[in-house]
């Protein structure tokens, strides 16, 4: 059997394009242990930067109901990451596809998982990356932990943006609105609410309320559509516990639950009735449901004739007018231009529109067209973001038009290069065509 340092690797469970995960035992003790293998000659830094820190993240949380780590340790030019192993699989194995779900069960487990992302958030900790596959129980004793802390972070709010394929692949399914980064949102501890609720919605009916092979079609139904409720899809389910998901699947993270705490109250007055009764008998949502958070709605008042008009002009050109459009918003500085046009954001997504913004900063003149440059980069990221179809439509009408000149626009944007791959160098000219 293979060796990594003091660990012996007995049995793969779970492999990805840059990681493998093997169920494991310490070779002297026998400590069973999960080994996941970081394969650095594929990885980005950027893969291998949130492999230490879901070291160094874990490290820091004293919380019971998160997968402990061990060690992170050296290997054949990669890095293996050593966690306890509490004999857990993903919440959705726990409950038998085809079967009847156990109302009592789910309503125990999912007030669970409330007062672990409660947990979670009041240490600052936003996990980003909520799925079935990093939620586990152990079927026998039902103890629940959580795991796969990639790619969390410990800020209040910080904005994401959804660029690489393989993230989009795995996680993009349970991803919130505000975390595909077309909405112009901060992303905030109420994204992980949501990503439970997807989670949740997927358990009790067995189907996904978004499901498509096309990212852009599921970053749309993210932002833009609403699920059918899951009792609309199995009647055996309570209503106040499809109320319960269906709020927190609401797009506007405000209209969502506020923390695990009134969550986890919510479900466990449920599961009381369930527990009396064998029914559940309609109460108030959200009683107990309020932030220890002071957040300020991340909204614009006092613009809506402004916003009426750079919207309806959209809705003209995406409906067929031809005419090309160009709309100036002028003002003094800090009155609220950008604030104005980032709040068409949403509609123009909504409408499979591109969203694409750069600024001139006012201290660093020296570098020419860097607000267009920047706009750019931003458009070929999302394009980078779709099928691979959508790509190689992109490359072929970029290379058709481009011709010979592809270098002078990948020497300006490298990242185009990133659709149209790299491209020969130019002729060089005389002193008198170069001026």
């Amino acid at each position: 059997m293979e060796k990594i340092s003091d660990y012996v690797l007995e049995k793969k469970i779970h492999k990805t394009k840059n990681a493998v995960t093997y169920r494991g035992y310490k070779e002297k003790d026998f400590q069973s242990v999960i080994i996941k293998l970081l394969n650095t000659l594929h990885s980005t830094p950027s893969e291998i930067a949130q492999f230490r820190q879901e070291y160094e993240l874990i490290q820091r949380l004293d919380i019971g109901s998160v997968v402990k780590t061990i060690d992170i340790i050296h290997y054949k030019g990669g890095l293996a990451l050593i966690l306890e192993d509490f004999d857990g699989i993903p919440v959705k194995d726990y409950f038998r596809p085809n079967e009847k779900i156990n109302i009592a069960s789910f309503l125990a487990l999912s007030a669970n998982i409330a007062a672990t992302l409660a947990a979670l958030h009041a240490r600052g900790v936003i996990h980003r990356n909520i799925k079935p596959q990093s939620l586990l129980i152990n079927p026998e004793t039902e103890e629940l932990k959580i795991t796969d802390f990639g790619i969390s972070a410990l800020l209040t709010h910080e904005h994401d943006e959804v660029y690489n394929p393989d993230f989009i692949r795995d996680t993009l399914t349970y991803m919130s609105p505000e975390q595909t980064g077309r909405m112009n949102r901060s992303v905030d501890y109420r994204t992980d609410l949501y990503s439970l609720g997807i989670t949740l919605y997927e358990i009790v009916t067995g189907l996904l309320p978004f499901k498509s092979q096309d990212p852009m079609e599921l970053i749309h139904a993210h932002i833009a559509m609403m699920p059918r409720a899951p009792v609309k899809l199995d009647a055996g389910v309570p209503a106040m516990v499809s109320d319960i998901i269906m709020r927190l699947l609401a797009k506007n993270p405000e209209a969502r639950y506020q923390n695990g705490f009134g969550l986890q109250a919510d479900f466990q007055e449920c599961l009381k009735q369930w527990e009396e009764k064998k029914r559940i008998e309609p109460f108030e949502l959200g009683r107990q449901d309020i932030s220890n958070r002071f957040i300020v709605p991340q909204k614009l008042f006092g613009r809506e004739k402004e916003i009426s008009e750079l919207i309806s002009r959209f809705e003209e050109v995406a409906n067929g007018d031809k005419r090309l459009s160009v709309m100036v918003v002028a003002g003094a500085p800090g009155i609220g231009k950008s604030a104005m046009i980032n709040e068409i954001h949403k509609p123009i997504v909504a409408r499979r529109g591109y969203f694409i913004s750069g600024k001139y900063e006012q201290f660093r003149r020296d570098k020419p067209y860097s607000a267009i440059i920047q706009a750019f980069q931003v458009l070929v990221k999302q394009i980078l973001s779709e099928s691979e179809q959508r790509i190689n439509l992109w490359k072929k009408n970029l290379l058709s038009t481009l011709g010979d000149n592809g270098r002078v626009i990948t020497d300006v944007i490298p990242e185009v290069e990133w659709i149209i791959g790299k491209q020969p160098d130019l002729p060089v000219l005389g002193p008198e065509e170069t001026r």
